[in-house]
């Protein structure tokens, strides 16, 4: 019963991730284009040099509680899915290379803003610019891994409610289709375009269904398709 405990409180702080994501969007004030002009993004960089610093941090820090979820999002899925795990582990270590990319942009934000209160070089405040773009759309890829896996276990299992598996998959194929924006330079594709808000209310939506999902259903015995399914049964 302890351990079962332990487990609910280490999938319960999938909403901790939700709540640092809403401060942190509480302070986006928008950014100019991949293609903008060197001055443009320096100058909007000096104007909310402190908003950017303050959402770094609270980015960073959800990406940091996002790393103790994908680890308990892997066991949940485990239980269901039986050893060896492959499906399981894809999604913990997509996950994973996800949250690393997110610090690593993070970094180059808070580096940008520090940078833009003295006398940055405009071609390398342009580098670290482009280097921010292309590091939010590659790391659309792993997401959407993460999210297939999902949605794979979920429908062999029946670990996730019958509509989570579709909207797992649903929000990998739009991540996928966000990652073509490392070949464009507007449009809906871009960070910041349309689609990237359309995105974020899908992550939340799938984040807080599948963290109460969790949270419900650990403790509870696990799916007999799941139990059926491994190696020990199947040898009778």
């Amino acid at each position: 019963m302890k351990e079962t405990n332990w487990d609910r409180w280490g999938a319960a702080t999938g909403y901790l991730v939700f709540a640092l994501g809403v401060a942190a969007a509480t302070f986006e004030r928008g950014a100019p284009f991949a293609n903008a002009p060197v001055e443009a993004t320096l100058a909007f960089v000096a104007a909310y040099r402190t908003e950017l610093r303050v959402q770094s941090l609270l980015f960073v820090l959800s990406a940091g509680v996002y790393l103790w979820w994908f680890g308990s999002l892997r066991s949940f899925l485990l239980r269901a899915e039986g050893e060896p795990g492959r499906l399981a582990t894809v999604a913990f270590g997509a996950g994973v290379s996800w949250a690393g990319l997110q610090l690593v942009l993070q970094s180059a934000q808070d580096a940008l803003a520090m940078g833009s209160g003295g006398d940055v070089a405009p071609g390398l405040a342009g580098m670290i610019g482009d280097l921010t773009y292309a590091i939010s759309v590659i790391a659309y890829v792993p997401m959407a891994i993460m999210l297939a896996a999902v949605a794979v276990i979920s429908w062999r299992t029946g670990v996730l409610l019958a509509w989570l598996g579709w909207l797992s998959a649903i929000t990998a194929a739009t991540n996928l289709c966000m990652s073509l924006g490392i070949v464009v330079d507007s449009g809906p594709l871009v960070p910041g375009g349309t689609l990237t808000y359309a995105l974020y209310a899908l992550m939340v939506v799938w984040l807080v269904a599948v963290t109460t999902v969790m949270v419900v259903r650990l403790g509870r015995p696990t799916n007999s398709r799941a139990i059926s399914a491994t190696p020990a049964n199947l040898h009778g």
